[in-house]
């Protein structure tokens, strides 16, 4: 083997990961899976409580509707599509209005 076949064998060499380096891989991805699913778990409770409060007050809620609807529509429908811009965009949209959600 010449030097020029050692040489190009050297640097066509994928260099070795530390076995270190790939268990801190491996520990950031549990953990951040770990994260993931707690606030995943959090925000589904959450929700089911608020759907079940929801559930709970909506003959008020009806009433209420049914008193104001005419009146506050053009304000809801403005509300909601601000609302879905928000929704929409995410964290970038939240950080150009200077919102901070979690």
């Amino acid at each position: 083997m010449t030097l020029d076949d050692q040489l190009s064998a050297f640097l066509a060499e994928a260099p070795q990961q530390s076995r270190a380096a790939i268990f801190s891989a491996e520990v950031m991805k549990r953990i951040e899976r770990r994260i993931f699913l707690e606030r995943l778990a959090f925000v589904t409770l959450v929700t089911a409580v608020l759907a079940v409060v929801l559930w709970a007050c909506s003959p008020v809620l009806n009433l209420a509707a049914s008193a104001f609807a005419s009146t506050f529509t053009p304000a809801a429908a403005m509300l909601v599509f601000a609302a879905a811009i928000l929704l929409a965009g995410g964290p970038a949209v939240w950080r150009g209005l200077g919102l901070r959600f979690g």
